[in-house]
């Protein structure tokens, strides 16, 4: 699936704690599931990113955690996945009809929900690894077979992606409206106009293999 050379490496345990938001990340990188004390690194990272730029509290997760790693096994980045067969996706509150359906709509395409992922609580330790962690989730959910992913991203979030030369679909507005009793944990997230987005994959994943934006660096993982 991946062009990249993989270098030889050892297998790597639980994780190192993030790095400092000022250090750039250490090349090669790789991008694996978090399980067990990583985990909890992986989320300390998300906490601290989502509290630090909407003065929100989450309590919320995705069910499956990845980490892009650097090379002092460092975590500089770390995202949520929840395939859309296995159940009702968060971001499906903010729509009315089922996602494989809005982006059936959208693109006058037939879509299974099978082929749908969703991708959230995504956090970086600035914007070079925000860019390095789309790159390398977008090689990770298609190495998945997925086809599809739908994200809420915020303008900073969507322009990341832009930088890269890709163009998520809106597909609604993120309605603050539709949070109910947990709205107050989301602090000022709401102030930034998120808007529920998809894209194609496979495309995605041949814009990205042209583009000169990251270090070489590897798949570990499932």
């Amino acid at each position: 699936m991946n062009s990249r050379t993989p270098p030889s490496h050892p297998r790597l345990g639980a994780g190192r704690a993030p790095r400092a938001p000022d250090a750039a990340p250490r090349g090669p990188l790789s991008l694996r599931p978090l399980v067990g004390a990583a985990r909890d690194n992986g989320l300390d990272l998300i906490r601290r990113r989502f509290e630090r730029e909407h003065q929100a509290r989450l309590t919320h997760f995705m069910p499956g955690l990845l980490g892009l790693m650097d090379a002092d096994n460092a975590i500089v980045g770390a995202a949520g996945c929840r395939p859309a067969a296995g159940g009702a996706l968060f971001l499906e509150r903010y729509i009315d009809v089922p996602i494989e359906a809005a982006i059936a709509a959208e693109t006058g395409e037939p879509v299974a929900r099978h082929e749908v992922v969703e991708v959230g609580n995504l956090a970086a330790e600035g914007p070079g690894s925000a860019r390095l962690l789309i790159v390398a989730l977008t090689d990770w959910l298609a190495a998945q077979g997925y086809r599809w992913v739908a994200f809420t991203g915020t303008r900073g979030l969507l322009n990341s992606f832009r930088r890269l030369g890709l163009a998520p679909r809106v597909l609604a507005p993120a309605d603050p409206a539709r949070m109910g009793d947990a709205l107050p944990q989301w602090g000022r997230y709401y102030t930034q106009q998120p808007q529920v987005v998809f894209g194609e994959i496979p495309p995605a994943q041949r814009q990205l293999s042209r583009h000169p934006a990251t270090p070489g660096w590897w798949l570990d993982g499932e």
